[in-house]
């Protein structure tokens, strides 16, 4: 008796589950949600910026240092066992944001406790469910599935401001909470397959023998992390992703108070910040779409190219309709970043490590982050300006672009050793 084919491949279902995942990940009550919250905390509490973005240091370094040990545990155990206590765990610890006291180190434990508790949230969670349900529509499932962390990117900021406004910042953390409790969970409960042969069904639903079989081979195919980082290949990335890194976060992290300096009204530079995330859900999505389509450095470095101009528009002080264009390239530039590292690691690398891999690839570009935004703040701080930092980061960020034109071709198109 022939089975008919499901209408709707399930592997839709665990791309829905990974986009609204990434919409309420730990990325959105920290990074995103920040600048909305420096002129609250600044007038409750009387903290500086270089004081308060330090806090995304901190959020930062609990990212460095569980983004390497994730990806080697769901590698093992699989992302379900981690994931759904992760959901959890932060869930309860944005709740208790509602309690922050007047010491500042209170604040940043909290900045390090959402990551930290957090950690199945983590991009690579997604992206290894992702890769083990599709080969040939990879770079576009990651895409989709991924560009809820823009989606949360848009609409957070935006939010986070209402509720500020209106109820107050504690408030805010509250209604941060309840989203993940009445959406992220009940939903990863529900749908998440972690991989196509709970369903007795195959990577993209192929049903060709020949083809299922090549297929199901690449779970074991690849480098093991140590093997990995003997190669060239290996420690461009990582470069490319800390430079990167450091540009990215200083913008958004600063972008909404740089506005406001400038003379932006509130509401309009939060709007601005959400413009960034609708670029982040386009670059995502188009980056992911190219990618199974060009060679993937390539992609990454045109994306970057935006994040670049974005930030010499920045640079050049400018305040009006510009500034809009330059939250959407920087925007461009962040959604396509994190599904560069899942899918570019994935055809460097192959599968048999691909969490521990990305959870390192990550973890640099957490790093650069742990030093960008602070180091932003502190500038400030001291010229009364981002001018000059700006500059420094722009600079930086094309090095970055020069290290991603370096890679090569895939390991599989070559005989040789990356």
């Amino acid at each position: 008796m022939s089975h008919s084919r499901p209408v709707i491949f399930y592997g839709w279902y665990n791309v829905l589950t990974s986009f609204l995942g990434m919409a309420l990940c730990y990325a959105m009550f920290t990074v995103f949600a920040f600048g909305t919250f420096v002129k609250p905390l600044e007038t409750e509490f009387g903290w500086q910026r270089g004081e308060l973005s330090f806090a995304l240091t901190m959020t930062n370094i609990a990212v460095v240092i569980t983004s390497p040990l994730l990806g080697f545990v769901i590698d093992r155990i699989g992302v379900r066992r981690v994931l759904i206590p992760s959901i959890i765990l932060m869930g309860l610890t944005v709740l208790s944001m509602t309690l922050l006291s007047g010491n500042i180190w209170h604040f940043y434990v909290m900045y390090f406790l959402i990551p930290f508790l957090g950690a199945g949230t983590l991009p690579q969670s997604f992206s290894r469910v992702i890769i083990g349900w599709f080969t040939r529509r990879r770079g576009l499932a990651l895409g989709i599935a991924l560009s809820g962390f823009g989606v949360g990117a848009a609409l957070i900021p935006s939010f986070a401001q209402i509720m500020i406004d209106n109820y107050g910042w504690r408030t805010a953390y509250a209604g941060f909470a309840i989203a993940i409790f009445c959406i992220s969970l009940p939903v990863t409960l529900l749908l998440l397959k972690e991989t196509p042969e709970e369903l007795n069904l195959q990577p993209d639903g192929e049903n060709n023998i020949q083809t299922i079989s090549t297929i199901t081979n690449d779970y074991s195919a690849g480098l093991s992390s140590h093997d990995a980082a003997k190669t060239k290949t290996y420690w461009l990335i990582l470069m490319s992703f800390f430079l990167v890194g450091i540009g990215i976060t200083s913008i958004l992290a600063h972008l909404v108070p740089m506005l406001i300096d400038r003379g932006v009204a509130p509401t309009t530079a939060a709007f601005c910040m959400t413009s960034l995330g609708i670029g982040l859900i386009f670059g995502r999505i188009l980056a992911g779409y190219l990618m199974d389509q060009y060679f993937a450095p390539y992609i990454a470095a045109i994306f970057l190219l935006g994040l670049f101009i974005g930030i010499i528009i920045l640079a050049l002080g400018t305040s009006g309709v510009l500034v809009f264009l330059a939250a959407v390239f920087v925007g461009l530039a962040t959604g396509s970043e994190i599904s560069e590292i899942a899918y570019i690691c994935s055809r460097y690398f192959g599968q048999k490590a691909f969490g521990q891999i990305y959870g390192t690839m990550f973890a640099a570009f957490q790093l650069g982050s742990a030093f960008g935004a602070p180091l932003m703040g502190v500038y400030y701080d001291r010229v009364g300006n981002y001018i000059g930092a700006l500059w420094l980061v722009a600079g930086l960020v094309f090095f970055g672009i020069t290290l991603m034109l370096l890679l090569g071709p895939y390991p599989d198109s070559r005989n040789v050793s990356t």
